[in-house]
């Protein structure tokens, strides 16, 4: 329920007495305006009350990264050199992307969405962001065989399927165009000799580094798995064992046209064709050093050791090594904590410089999720909102570690330029990227420090709301009551406010791959199970309706989350009310030779100082909004800004508040009217007392 403020509804009044012997005359007590507001109300005026919008945090399912199985994957796929202009060292990655039928056959406005601004957005950014070391020449991919079956001839760079080829050559569940396939080489019986049958090679893919086949098909994965999209690989080429081509699938049923949406689906196709690209762990085992050598030594047939458990090539601890940790979990205890770390050379430098930590080992992988999701991904714990992490949860940014990676796998080379910043964990030292969140909470609260990126407050009814760890988002603490009892090493909890000791062990972070470490989320309002809106200050079409907006906030690229002092009162004439969930908002901000201006409506204000309050009265769409809002760092935002200074007086003080009762004409006009209408019963009543 709302909490509804009363007004004073009524003129305060009192009788007193005067000397002589007759009753003397009443002696009002007027209250300004008030009395304006209960003689409306009295005449009708309604109060209502504002009511909480049920909200869920926004948390996909973890990604299920389907690592290929040996019989879907063709590896050294021999391509022919090019014999033309040698290409510039500076050239982008070449991704040619072939549309399946099945894209051609969505409703035309997804089809639009897929063909005309999906995809095309995450191409470019991904060919503006890699480069491919030693490009190949046109692609002509090979054929699969009928029975899975095949040979290999010394000094013969094609294979040859025993038997027959198949009649349709497959990447992933999309068919592979004939025009794009080698001529299909066979051994009759499974014999030499072996040769060449059917129609001749085809033209190929030129001018091109991978070839992505985009379908929409409602496969067994869509139908089964609450999922976007999922890609992989199909093909990789003979010399340096890179992928040139793969596929992207997305669910049709899952496609959204919903403008506030877009930006998360373009953040999923983003991750899967980096998965095609190289971040799988079935390709951990082809990656090469800065000089084109194999990290993990190979058999003759130029192939490494195939783990059959695993159902994928073994890599070496050149690239993957395992590593135990001490970990602080509840009533002091230390248990051990495995963790697999990836540690080539960029990946460590640039992870250690991430967190500030130089004895760092390498960067975490996934260990949680289950198949697809282990070892597929980062650790969530550690890189939070990182692309490729393995759920969306919010925010997504392709760090330089994830470009650090793609450059350690010997096929590509990253324009850092292009990574995004990534605040999670940035700068916060060994202890954090090393040990468990409850240390780290154990260690801030011990300074009486601010636990972020973590968090320990319960959600509630009402919610009591917070900022994203980045401050682009309105969120709430993710902390929450499992039916069971966590693992003993995700116990991290000796004690929260108001619940009994022996229910500790259910509580933790709703997130089970980031080790059920409580952090503040953002999250998506919804009405009847349907999506309203999310708490994303930058999209535009989050923006409250006007009379829901309590807070006087504004949605758009320029906003920011900042925490609110106190709850906002929406006030006029007739009624006065705050929202229950309060305790942060969305506020446009922009940077000044002053520092930091905070705008509320029309009306700015100037942060002088981290922490200082700022004292809001607005009046907006016939209401007066009422709150206090805590300036952020003017360094949050701006890139130049002045020595903090304790505000101007003016500032330290609430001004004047804003009446929008007595400043409203046609309120003035009304109260003559009922003056006039009240004066023969007034002149009545006087003439009985006086008489």
């Amino acid at each position: 329920m709302a909490t509804t403020l009363s007004p004073k509804m009524a003129p305060e009044w009192g009788r007193g007495g005067s000397s002589g012997s007759g009753p003397g005359p009443s002696r009002w007590l007027w209250s300004g305006s008030l009395w304006v507001r209960g003689i409306l109300l009295l005449l009708g005026g309604l109060r209502t009350s504002a009511t909480s919008i049920p909200v869920s945090l926004s948390s996909a399912l973890p990604c299920r990264h389907h690592v290929p199985s040996d019989t879907e994957v063709i590896n050294k796929v021999h391509l022919k050199a090019n014999h033309v202009v040698k290409r510039d060292v500076d050239e982008h990655l070449r991704i040619k992307t072939v549309y399946d039928k099945s894209i051609e056959e969505l409703l035309h406005e997804k089809r639009s969405l897929v063909k005309n601004k999906l995809f095309p957005q995450a191409i470019s950014y991904l060919e503006k962001t890699f480069q491919v070391r030693r490009p190949a020449g046109t692609i002509l991919l090979s054929r699969q065989c009928a029975t899975n079956q095949y040979l290999r001839k010394e000094n013969d760079p094609h294979r040859y399927c025993t038997g027959e080829c198949a009649e349709h050559t497959k990447c992933g569940p999309i068919i592979v165009p004939e025009e794009h396939l080698q001529q299909c080489r066979v051994c009759r019986g499974g014999k030499w000799p072996c040769g060449a049958v059917g129609v001749p090679d085809q033209e190929g893919v030129r001018d091109a580094d991978f070839v992505l086949y985009v379908g929409a098909l409602a496969t067994e994965r869509c139908s089964h798995e609450n999922i976007i999209s999922y890609a992989a690989y199909c093909q990789q080429e003979a010399k340096m064992d890179r992928p040139i081509a793969g596929y992207a699938n997305l669910c049709p049923n899952m496609i959204s046209t919903q403008p506030q949406e877009f930006i998360g689906m373009l953040s999923t196709v983003k991750h899967e064709i980096i998965h095609a690209l190289g971040f799988s762990a079935g390709l951990f085992a082809f990656y090469r050093d800065k000089d084109g050598n194999p990290l993990t030594s190979r058999f003759a047939d130029g192939l490494p050791l195939f783990n059959y458990s695993l159902g994928l090539y073994q890599w070496s601890d050149k690239v993957v090594q395992k590593v135990e940790r001490l970990w602080d979990v509840r009533d002091n205890k230390i248990v051990p904590h495995t963790v697999y770390l990836l540690v080539t050379p960029r990946v460590v430098d640039e992870a250690r410089k991430h967190f500030n930590c130089p004895i760092l080992e390498g960067m975490e992988l996934e260990n949680q999720g289950g198949m697809g999701t282990e070892l597929n991904h980062w650790e969530k714990r550690l890189l939070e909102n990182e692309a490729m992490t393995g759920s969306h949860t919010q925010n997504r940014v392709l760090s330089r570690i994830t470009l650090a990676l793609m450059e350690d796998t010997g096929w590509y080379k990253a324009n850092y330029s292009m990574a995004e910043k990534l605040d999670w964990g940035r700068g916060m030292g060994c202890d954090f990227v090393r040990k468990s969140c409850k240390f780290w909470i154990d260690q801030q609260k011990k300074k009486r420090q601010m636990l972020s990126p973590y968090c320990d407050t319960l959600r509630s009814n009402p919610l009591q709301l917070t900022c994203r760890q980045d401050q682009r988002a309105v969120a709430v603490c993710n902390l929450q009551k499992f039916p069971k009892p966590l693992p003993q090493e995700y116990q991290y909890f000796d004690e929260l406010s108001g619940i009994p000791a022996e229910d500790l062990p259910h509580y933790g972070g709703s997130v089970e791959i980031a080790d059920y470490c409580p952090f503040s989320q953002e999250f998506i309002w919804h009405v009847s199970g349907e999506y309203q809106r999310s708490s994303d200050c930058r999209i535009l079409e989050n923006q409250p309706d006007l009379f829901k907006n309590y807070g006087a906030e504004k949605y758009g690229p320029h906003s920011v989350c900042l925490i609110q002092k106190s709850a906002f009162v929406m006030e006029n004439c007739e009624r006065k009310q705050s929202y229950p969930d309060w305790g942060s908002g969305c506020y446009q901000v922009s940077c000044s030779p002053q520092g930091l201006k905070v705008w509320v409506q029309n009306t700015s204000y100037l942060c002088s100082r981290a922490g200082q309050v700022l004292f809001v009265s607005i009046h907006m769409n016939g209401w007066i909004h009422d709150g206090n809002l805590l300036c952020p760092s003017c360094w949050d935002f701006c890139e130049l800004c002045p020595p903090e200074t304790d505000p101007p007086a003016a500032n330290l003080t609430r001004a004047l508040p804003l009446d929008l009762c007595s400043r409203s004409s046609s309120l003035v006009v009304t109260l003559w009217l009922l003056l006039g209408n009240l004066f023969p019963l007034l002149a009545g009543c006087l003439l009985c007392v006086w008489h």
